[in-house]
């Protein structure tokens, strides 16, 4: 992506020109765009494009600060695709809770999962002031409604995750009855602040000026094509690139091929802002790098690569750590990895899916697996309300929606069970016999998984799932400094353009470490909130 920046800031225009014949067609050009095309023009001191975590964040953020701000967003309203786990280090809440976490030792094992590539300087950004973010975050929900408040997860489980480390950073917004959304609260603080909030108003591309300075956004709106002049700076905060087919089959083919599924908001994350960004001459990370979460359910018989078919499900239950075979009824990997290491693991058998067995016992296993963040079924003790699904509404998706969709098959034997994954019943009896015989030891002598999560399935009747990939978002971005400038191929800043959250990159490579709760979501308002108070200053 490097050769679709240049050397030295130019215009628009000649970026676009230069690099048209190397162009991959997904890229495309903008639009010849003349004065008398545009119905109106709106002059901000700083212009935010997405109104998700990151752009309501930023645009809170810059307006505090004095700034006058148009934030856009392309949806009916604001705050739609809204995170609910924010990772945070140094927070007062963890600070009255005795927590302390070391931040050499959070922020390389963050560079580790990155097999370091990645900008160290950005994830210690996020460390830094990350904290400071929720603490702004909870004065602001106390001041709009004192019955609610921001929550501070303690519980990381039984302490024993294998070999992978795992943190008490996950905060997230509740009241004493139910968990809330984080954005409406910043929804409110950007009414009371006088944002000006333009819905339904979709970035074209963006204004540069001859020197290369980008000095606005060319944006669609309900009566025509808008210029929002920034006279300070824009931030793209558009939310990535995974609803967008044409891009992914380019720069995260692998994904595309293996993935079964889509969970919301993905089909509207259409790489608007990282598009706007390359025709304007910058550089993108090289390194394609996808959250997905193995919660892809199919149907029996099912192959990988779906995901954009409308054949998945969405599995919850498939992050549970519960006896997994490949197609061939055989054990291939230790079930209690992270999300995408055991979705990546089955992308390598055969039809890149596998399939999940639990028994009648499944929940007394799930409550003993104790699993974190939004795999969580059973509720936490300390009282934390984030999580995505109770034993009830599992149980009421397995019975109202999997199982009508052929996703969750059920057997009173374990070669009927075969007979309806298709799969060799002779393999997979003995595979369950012998994880049965391991779990009696206490000991996973073939692949390692936790004694506390070794839990004989014996009691029928007997359920499965197809399973493979949910492809979440997209983490690859453009490349940014730490004043989150986008820089051009040479690693200088374009005067005038920002970028946050999956429009940016730098920070993650290969996988999302979702041992770490929330860390995307930490890094993407905290990032928003840094950007949103740089620019209104400068």
């Amino acid at each position: 992506m490097a050769g679709l920046g240049g050397c030295a800031p130019r215009t628009q225009a000649a970026v676009a020109a230069e690099a048209a014949s190397a162009a991959p067609d997904w890229l495309g050009a903008p639009r010849e765009i003349s004065p008398r095309d545009v119905v109106s023009t709106v002059t901000a001191d700083v212009v935010v494009v997405g109104g998700g975590n990151g752009g309501m964040f930023a645009a809170a953020a810059a307006a505090e600060e004095g700034a006058s701000v148009a934030l856009l967003e392309k949806a009916g309203e604001i705050g739609v695709n809204c995170r609910e786990w924010i990772g945070a280090v140094g927070s007062r809440l963890q600070k009255d809770a005795g927590v302390e976490i070391d931040k050499h030792e959070i922020i390389e094992t963050l560079c580790m999962y990155a097999s370091h590539r990645c900008d160290q300087r950005l994830i210690r950004l996020w460390a830094d002031h990350s904290g400071e973010t929720v603490d702004w975050l909870e004065d602001v929900v106390r001041s709009h409604d004192p019955n609610a408040y921001v929550f501070f997860e303690t519980d990381i489980g039984e302490g024993d995750h294998g070999i992978y480390k795992t943190f008490a950073i996950q905060h997230n917004v509740q009241s004493d009855e139910e968990r809330l959304r984080s954005l409406d609260f910043v929804a409110a603080e950007i009414e009371d602040l006088g944002v000006d909030v333009r819905t339904w108003t979709e970035m074209i591309q963006l204004a540069q000026d001859e020197s290369g300075r980008v000095t606005g956004v060319y944006a669609e709106g309900p009566d025509g094509l808008m210029l929002f002049e920034a006279t300070k700076g824009v931030i793209l905060a558009t939310g990535g690139y995974c609803g967008n087919r044409e891009m992914m089959e380019s720069l995260n083919k692998l994904a595309v091929d293996h993935c079964v599924a889509m969970q919301s908001p993905g089909p509207s994350n259409l790489g608007d802002g990282i598009k706007a960004a390359l025709w304007a001459g910058a550089a993108k990370d090289e390194q394609p790098t996808v959250m997905v979460f193995d919660r892809g359910g199919v149907p029996a018989g099912t192959k990988g690569g779906c995901a954009y078919d409308g054949l998945g499900f969405m599995t919850h239950i498939g992050s549970q750590p519960f006896l997994k075979v490949n197609k061939d009824g055989e054990r291939f990997c230790n079930e209690s990895t992270p999300y995408d290491f055991i979705y990546a693991a089955g992308t390598l058998e055969r039809d890149g899916v596998y399939c999940q067995i639990w028994d009648a016992n499944w929940l007394d296993h799930v409550a003993q697996f104790h699993t974190l963040a939004c795999s969580r079924i059973i509720p936490s003790p300390t009282g934390g309300k984030a999580q995505i699904f109770t034993p009830e509404a599992e149980m009421g998706m397995i019975e109202g929606v999997l199982k009508p969709a052929g996703v969750v098959v059920e057997a009173d034997t374990l070669e009927e069970l075969a007979e309806k994954l298709q799969i060799p019943a002779d393999a997979f009896v003995q595979t369950v016999k012998r994880y049965n015989e391991l779990c009696a030891k206490g000991d996973d002598e073939d692949f390692g998984k936790e004694s506390y999560r070794m839990i004989a399935l014996d009691t029928p009747p007997y359920q499965a799932a197809t399973i493979g990939g949910q492809l979440l978002c997209t983490l690859d971005g453009l490349r940014v400094n730490t004043d989150l400038q986008v820089l051009d191929a040479d690693h200088d800043p374009i005067p005038g353009l920002y970028a946050v959250g999956n429009d940016s990159g730098g920070f993650f490579a290969n996988n999302y470490p979702e041992l770490l709760p929330g860390v995307a979501c930490g890094r993407t308002i905290t990032f928003g909130r840094l950007a949103g108070k740089t620019v209104a200053h400068q």
